[in-house]
């Protein structure tokens, strides 16, 4: 199969071809010839149109599927969909499904289930049996079976005694640790931030003293065994500070941001809207403010999709009862483009969807070059578009967006010689 990107511009550090405009054939899943007015004769997908640029292939750290056992929410299939319309070459997945990804034969499965697939799937290994924060799980056979890093889901490990035991024990398997922080204590009941908006509507809050409370924990775990620490969901201004902090004392820790928690805050839950109910909680101006900071300066590397879904039942109730999260594979880089825009650039906000990500999770780092094969995300930063119900890949449709016109849209992905295209 041949593939011709037309008059495209080129986002990618490590290429010799980096900010330049050019054409791309690719044959059979390799970059052949980079170049001008390259002939389109006999080629079988003609890509062009205004304002397209390419980098390599966006990674997605986090995102949560149903699939063993919730398959309702989400299943493999669905949920490789839903990333491959948004932009997404890879897509770390959650252990947190029933039975949860605990053991050796769980990450088999879902890595034979995804086999085709346009999207890689890279299945993150539970840190505790069950994701119960109990007793370790069976890391080193998982690690062996194909899991790309260690996560405790959206479940903090309260104990720091296991917490500390998980962070030695991938010492010697290089795995990369995933820290979700919230002290479930402190956070019981919350319903969404603690401000002025809970507050004057009456629901009760979660402070951001419960995020950061254990984000300093970990970073004095992560100093303490010497071992990375990567904090998905960073969501408050405390939290950012802590990393930058560490950060400039040179322990090796990281941090990821979804990506809505740079397009909505608090104010959107005033009307009741359980869509909005996320984990963590959407918080207030001044602490997104803070977190676009952090991604500008470096002390956040990675934005995610942080996609939860749930079907009809599970969301669509009253507030106080909703689950909270939201699908977000298909609108996460739109919600990171009207964000950050003008704020960083293009070339930055890039760098969080693809190097970054590949960094933190030990993967190669694909080049655009000839020769090489092609993992590319092909798109524009200033088409805009309107989120329609039906056009979802998700078998969820627990969002937000609907009817919101966005700006930035992926029009294809490339990957194993295969196209994708978000027509």
């Amino acid at each position: 199969m041949q593939i011709l990107l037309r008059s495209i511009k080129i986002i990618d550090p490590n290429s010799a071809h980096n900010g330049k405009t050019a054409d791309i054939l690719i044959r059979d899943g390799i970059i052949e010839t980079i170049g001008k007015d390259i002939d389109a004769t006999g080629v079988d997908e003609v890509i062009e149109g205004d304002d397209l640029h390419v980098s390599t292939g966006w990674v997605d750290m986090f995102a949560t599927f149903g699939d063993p056992g919730l398959e309702h929410k989400e299943d493999l299939e669905s949920g490789l969909n839903a990333a491959a319309q948004g932009g997404y070459t890879k897509v770390a997945i959650s252990p947190d499904t029933k039975p949860a990804i605990d053991d050796k034969s769980a990450v088999r499965y879902i890595l034979k289930k995804a086999e085709g697939h346009i999207v890689d799937a890279l299945p993150l290994a539970a840190m505790t049996k069950g994701l119960h924060s109990e007793e370790l799980a069976e890391i080193f056979d998982m690690q062996n079976s194909g899991a790309f890093g260690i996560s405790n889901g959206k479940h903090t490990v309260s104990n720091s005694k296991l917490q500390n035991l998980a962070l030695l024990y991938s010492k010697n398997l290089n795995l990369p640790v995933f820290s979700y922080c919230e002290d479930e204590k402190m956070a019981a009941g919350g319903q969404m931030h603690e401000g002025e908006v809970n507050t004057s509507i009456g629901l009760k809050g979660v402070p951001a003293l419960a995020e950061e409370i254990v984000v300093a924990r970990d970073i004095y775990l992560a100093e303490y065994s010497g071992v990375a620490v990567h904090f998905s969901h960073v969501s408050t201004k405390g939290t950012v500070d802590l990393i930058r902090q560490a950060k400039s004392k040179g322990l090796k820790v990281t941090a990821s941001v979804p990506a809505h928690h740079l397009l909505l805050s608090d104010a959107n839950t005033a009307d009741f809207d359980s869509n909005f109910k996320l984990r963590p909680p959407l918080r207030s101006q001044e602490h997104i403010e803070a977190l676009i900071e952090g991604l500008s300066d470096g002390t956040i590397d990675a934005i995610i999709s942080d996609h939860e879904p749930h079907e009809i039942e599970a969301k669509f109730s009253e507030f106080g009862i909703a689950e909270p999260g939201i699908i977000a594979l298909e609108t996460a880089f739109s919600a990171a483009i009207e964000s950050l825009l003008g704020k960083l650039s293009l070339d930055q906000i890039i760098q969080k969807l693809t190097s970054n990500p590949r960094e933190i999770l030990k993967l190669d780092k694909p080049k655009i070059e000839e020769g090489v094969e092609a993992e590319l995300t092909v798109f524009s930063p200033s088409l805009t578009w309107t989120y329609a119900k039906a056009d979802v890949k998700s078998l969820s449709g627990n969002s937000p967006l609907f009817g919101r016109e966005l700006k930035g849209l992926p029009i294809a992905v490339i990957n194993k010689g295969l196209i994708y295209l978000n027509h």
